[in-house]
């Protein structure tokens, strides 16, 4: 079961888990509702016997007032029936049959398509039409009745409900039901009386219909008075019904005590003049429904905790990887980027687990690559750098050693010299990327002295060392060109003063100060080398035109590339006042 649930893709879960937790209680409860139901069946249909009545009397009245409007507003068939009213009986007969076989040929297509009604049409005249025979019944009989006078006062819109009718027309078979259902209405021309359409209902089909229902039960149909229109007992029709004063409001039922016990007392609107009334033993109506209801509740009741059950092992089945793959990037997102997820499987969240981890595999590969080629770049930019020898710099000094030795030989030169070697040597050798600060410092003053040589003793150094500092280890090169900058830029290769101070910090940190008294740099310029430096800016040249060919940027990027964010670069000038620049690098290079 459980391979078979991890073979079906995430869509596939989620499907089968809707069929079981939706479908399968609704196919559960069926049965076993329908099998606790099935000896209460016929007696609940009978029960909701007043729905049919309702439904079927409410369509019959629905057809009938269909047929009379059809009268009034069907342009053709008004036009037959004002064309009749017009016509002389004596004069016209020819004319009236026409008329009328038109009439037959209209409305028999449309009463074909109903259950058996009377339609006559009684016109200003005297004359008529039916759609049934007038040998047994002269439907001239109508002009006499009482209703008929008050239908012809009526407007168009008014229908007159007549209720039970003695029966005047008998059935196919031929037998007559004592009663009818009659519906009158006027058909008028704007205010002229054109015919008076009365259309009637064989009680037959009702009378079964009513007669469906159990003895105990009452089902009958009253108008707004009370009086009784229709009922199963024909003897009833046309008396007051006994409790019309504790009908209930449409929509509503109410119980009443009758013979010492409780009924349930319904009255349903069939139209603005009828209504369908319903009585029944309160306890026997509502027993079989209120056991169906407890087995009902117990059923589902069941079904949802044995369900929610399965939901509850699907939706974990399904979130649990999800989760697992949710913790991995967070770890992943802390720095851990050897956490893998674990996660497979042949379904969705299965394969982005393989997926995710290999690419974490991937991107570990890339790192370890990225951190080699980054440690060959920096040893081979710094093979590079310290290859760069700047010829018009040697030029200058080597020929003014030149013109020394020529105009006098004395030991000076000779120390000129070795300043030089000593640069160049320094410059040459590749062996070793950090060296101890003590070598930095007299490689700077070796620079310092052949700079000297051009300027006449103009460039100052002071040095300001720790004993602690001493053989502190730094990068090659990482002061020279800091240097170079203030003897190129700050005194615009004129005479100064540059300060080294270097101590070792409480936390081990080494701590150097160069400062020089040049003319410094104004704010928005310092703004800008800022940015430059954090690589926001444009530097317009990466490199000075010094010895060793870095510039200050040159320099805080070996920083960072070395230790990373456990080194500062502090840059610090005022117009006049020169500019002084702070180091902070670790004692020992941090792992990376």
């Amino acid at each position: 079961m459980r391979g078979w649930i991890q073979a079906l893709s995430l869509r596939g879960k989620l499907m089968a888990g809707i069929v079981v937790c939706l479908l399968l209680p609704a196919v559960v409860s069926f049965f076993v509702s329908n099998w606790f139901t099935q000896d209460v069946m016929k007696e609940q249909v009978t029960r909701n016997s007043q729905e049919i009545v309702d439904q079927y009397v409410a369509n019959q009245l629905d057809r009938m007032l269909y047929i009379l409007n059809l009268l009034q507003f069907d342009p053709d068939l008004h036009l037959f029936v004002t064309e009749l009213g017009r016509m002389d009986p004596v004069r016209q007969p020819y004319e009236i049959v026409q008329t009328k076989l038109k009439l037959n040929k209209r409305l028999d297509a449309i009463l074909a398509s109903f259950d058996p009604l009377y339609l006559t049409i009684l016109l200003p005249n005297g004359d008529y039409w039916a759609n049934y025979s007038s040998f047994d019944f002269d439907p001239k009989q109508l002009f006499g009745k009482p209703w008929y006078q008050e239908t012809s006062e009526l407007t168009h819109y008014q229908t007159r409900w007549v209720g039970g009718e003695p029966n005047y027309v008998p059935n196919p078979d031929g037998v007559r039901h004592p009663y009818v259902l009659t519906l009158a209405k006027p058909i008028r021309s704007g205010d002229q009386l054109r015919a008076v359409a009365v259309v009637s209902l064989d009680a037959a089909a009702l009378q079964k219909l009513f007669s469906s229902s159990k003895k105990e039960e009452t089902l009958l149909i009253t108008d707004r008075e009370g009086r009784i229109v229709f009922d199963k007992e024909m003897e009833r029709i046309g008396t007051l019904f006994p409790f019309r004063d504790q009908l209930p409001a449409e929509g509503q039922a109410s119980l009443i005590e009758v013979d010492g016990e409780a009924n349930l007392l319904i009255a349903e609107a069939l139209n603005p003049y009828w209504q369908l009334v319903s009585m029944s033993p309160y306890k026997q109506a509502s027993k079989p429904i209120q056991a169906i209801r407890r087995i009902d509740f117990l059923v589902q009741t069941l079904c949802l905790i044995v369900f929610a059950g399965v939901l509850l092992y699907l939706t974990g089945a399904l979130t649990t990887p999800i989760r697992r793959l949710v913790q991995t990037v967070i770890r992943i997102e802390s720095g851990h980027l050897d956490e893998r997820s674990g996660i497979r499987g042949r379904d969705e969240v299965g394969r982005l687990g393989f997926v995710f981890d290999r690419m974490l595999d991937r991107i570990e590969t890339m790192v370890h690559s990225i951190i080699r080629e980054q440690e060959h770049k920096r040893k081979a930019e710094l093979a590079m750098l310290q290859a760069q020898i700047n010829p018009h710099f040697l030029f200058n000094i080597l020929n003014s050693i030149r013109m020394r030795i020529l105009l006098r030989g004395d030991a000076e030169n000779a120390d000129l010299i070795s300043s030089l070697s000593s640069l160049l040597r320094m410059t040459i050798n590749r062996n070793n990327e950090f060296i101890s600060l003590h070598e930095e410092i007299e490689m700077i003053e070796q620079y310092v002295r052949l700079v000297n040589v051009r300027l006449g003793d103009r460039l100052h150094l002071k040095l300001s060392i720790a004993s602690d500092a001493v053989l502190a280890e730094v990068p090659r090169f990482v002061l020279q060109p800091i240097i170079e900058n203030a003897y190129l830029h700050g005194f615009a290769r004129k005479g100064g003063t540059i300060t080294i101070h270097a101590h070792l910090l409480a936390d081990g940190h080494l701590n150097i100060v160069i400062a020089d008294s040049g003319v410094g740099i104004s704010k928005e310029r310092l703004e800008k080398l800022r940015a430059d430096l954090q690589g926001e800016g444009e530097a317009k040249e990466r490199a000075s035109a010094g010895l060793s060919g870095i510039g200050l940027r040159n320099v805080y990027e070996r920083l960072r590339l070395i230790y990373k964010e456990h080194c500062s670069f502090v840059m610090d000038s005022e117009p006049g006042r020169g500019t002084t620049i702070t180091l902070v690098i670790p004692q020992q290079q941090e792992e990376e």
